[in-house]
């Protein structure tokens, strides 16, 4: 049974009434972008639920998860099934034969330096692949909602039906990326300028055409789209994503402006995530509310009218305003809720690619052969772990430090989390050189004598670690760290408490001396800094160093200068390790089986971004 839950922005923000309203406005966009867990089933098997803002009325429970992220049920017992004979081969299609199978439900600024009065303009690189063939991929989730701007789930958004849509920005994806990374280009837009700090001024490109070009009478898009895109989103839950807009106006058809309420060096992010979709203003306003037979885009795919129960098709759109995208003839996005059955179609060839979580590693690998992975590095997802300054005996630095030289997270990684992550602060970051250099970091850390000698002098009393529920693997977690904090003198208990005890009384509350469990899922530095670290911060929970944290926190906040930025982002993670408070032991990184027939696959889960499927091929 899901459990019910709901946010009341209301009483956060009159409970913070003291709060300029930059920091209120990205406060608010945090608990937006809070993913929420729901509890488990009678067996185990959770659901995924998002706030949705739009209906929020009690601040109890909130429960966050990004559904490609962490394993989120404790074990599940999988029945052993024999595959098919033989070699994988790509030349059979996924049977929706219910008779045979389970049940199918139904369902830049990159680093450009912006400067005042200069116009950024993107341009491609563009890699040289191979045309034709269907690509065939699998999503555990269905939404029944199909009005992108008012469902939260990024299932639909980045998996579903929505990949028809355009944004006016979308995250860069392809090899000459290195993850993790927030960097950012033109998707409709041609470029763009920053004219004061708090004004920018967009320009389309010319020419872009809808998907259904009869219905529209050949009308291209324009301003007025962008427009009326943007700000029926700001109506709706996912107005968070443009929290820091004041005004959206139109100069021409192919020009609008962007005014901000405060410098914001993150809000092109919103405009950049997946769920903020470009609509046809005619087609909703002739409907009223969107569904699959009134979604017309202006992306590289097309919904196919051959899409049946349990798959979603689409074609190739041949007037895409980028003309060698996509690569692929059409794309088939498979409903399958069945673990196995979607790992039982990946290995037999039905499947070009498939998404694992780390509990979803360890059962395929123990139901099939081990096989070779494509691991991409996230940012701002994973483990966290927490030490709460506010409380006995972590009041006293060397007591937190003797925590952080008694562990070695690079053996937790490798032990439990089958090498799927790195070790991090958890902040979100533009790009992987502003992480400070792992040699600064693995210096705190495997320091077994250092931690017997801060804890000699000392007389500690027992101290407890606070796991939360999700999965097997965090418990696990715990019970490491509970060996390796004995080992050097701690007297540790672990309490393992429920997804919604977590987040009420642990993430929210402060009721803890040590906790683990997963980061919320927050898609900019910004509101991460503002919602965690500053002392102001709803999730703050104490640092020994908050007003020099605070003091950087707000000059980042609107340097859009990205060399600037990233000393200031590097000064920042060094204030925040030399504080020994928090530190995500197990950054993410996703994990992919991927077939060998299937060429240029670069995920990414910035932004829910979606953009590598039409770049993506198949070798003939």
């Amino acid at each position: 049974m899901m459990c019910s839950v709901i946010v009341n922005i209301m009483e956060y923000g009159l409970s913070r009434a003291l709060l300029s309203k930059k920091k209120l406005v990205v406060i608010i966009a945090l608990i937006g972008f809070t993913m929420f867990l729901a509890c488990s089933s009678d067996n185990n098997e959770a659901e995924t639920v998002i706030a949705n803002l739009s209906t929020v009325n009690s601040l109890d429970s909130n429960v966050y998860v990004n559904e490609k992220e962490f394993d989120s049920t404790d074990d599940v017992l999988l029945n052993t099934v024999e595959t098919a004979e033989g070699s994988t081969s790509r030349d059979s299609d996924i049977d929706l034969d219910t008779s045979t199978t389970p049940e199918f439900s139904d369902p830049e600024i990159g680093e450009t330096d912006l400067e005042i009065n200069v116009t950024s303009i993107v341009t491609e690189s563009i890699p040289k692949g191979v045309y034709g063939g269907v690509l065939r991929f699998a999503s555990e989730y269905e939404d029944l909602n199909q009005d992108v701007h008012f469902e939260v789930s990024p299932t639909l958004a980045s998996f579903g039906p929505g990949i028809i849509y355009s944004r006016v920005l979308r995250f860069t994806t392809g090899p000459d990326v290195s993850q993790p990374s927030l960097d950012i280009e033109c998707d409709v837009c041609e470029s763009w300028q920053m004219t004061t700090p708090t004004s920018f001024k967009f320009k389309l490109r010319d020419g872009v055409r809808w998907h259904n070009e009869d219905a529209l009478n050949n009308r291209i898009l324009s301003s007025q789209d962008v427009v009326y895109s943007l700000s029926r989103q700001l109506t709706g839950p996912n107005s968070v994503l443009l929290g820091s807009i004041s005004e959206i106006s139109v100069v021409n058809d192919l020009e609008f402006v962007i005014d901000l309420k405060f410098p914001d060096a993150d809000f092109i992010m919103g405009l950049a995530d997946a769920r903020s979709k470009i609509l046809n203003s005619e087609v909703v306003d002739n409907n009223g509310y969107l569904t699959n037979s009134s979604m017309v885009g202006t992306g590289p795919w097309k919904l196919s009218a051959d899409s049946r129960q349990g798959v979603h098709k689409f074609e190739k759109n041949q007037f895409y305003f980028e003309s060698d995208f996509p690569y692929a003839d059409g794309l088939n996005l498979y409903l399958i809720p069945d673990e196995m059955t979607r790992e039982t179609s990946f290995v037999v060839g039905q499947l070009d690619a498939i998404h694992l979580n780390d509990t979803q590693l360890r059962q395929f690998e123990s139901n099939f052969d081990v096989a070779d992975y494509l691991f991409v590095p996230e940012t701002g997802m994973g483990v966290e772990i927490s030490l709460n300054p506010n409380t006995k005996p972590f009041d006293d630095i060397d007591v937190r430090k003797a925590v952080l030289s008694a562990i070695d997270p690079w053996s937790y990684i490798s032990g439990i989390w089958s090498d799927a992550g790195y070790v991090s602060l958890g902040m979100p970051m533009i790009n992987n050189d502003w992480l400070i250099d792992v040699n600064e970091t693995s210096k705190y850390f495997n320091n077994i004598s250092n931690a017997k000698s801060l804890l000699d002098r000392l007389s500690i009393d027992p101290v407890k670690i606070k796991v939360g529920k999700f999965g097997a693997n965090y418990i696990e977690h715990a019970e490491m760290l509970k060996k390796d904090l004995t080992n050097v003198g701690f007297d540790v208990e672990i309490e393992e408490v429920s997804r919604i005890d977590f987040v009420d009384n642990v993430w929210k509350g402060g009721d803890y001396q040590i906790f683990i469990g997963p980061a919320p899922y927050v898609n900019s530095p910004n509101i991460y800094l503002f919602s965690v670290i500053h002392s102001e911060g709803l999730w703050h929970h104490g640092n020994p160093l908050v007003q020099e944290l605070d003091l950087a926190i707000e000059i980042q906040s609107g340097e859009y200068d990205h060399t600037k930025r990233r000393l200031q982002h590097q000064r920042i993670q060094k204030l925040i390790w030399e504080s020994f408070t928090r530190f995500m032991p197990v950054t993410r990184k996703s994990i992919w089986l991927v077939q060998d027939w299937l060429e240029n696959f670069y995920p990414t889960s910035a932004g829910f971004e979606y953009n590598y499927l039409s770049e993506s091929w198949i070798k003939q």
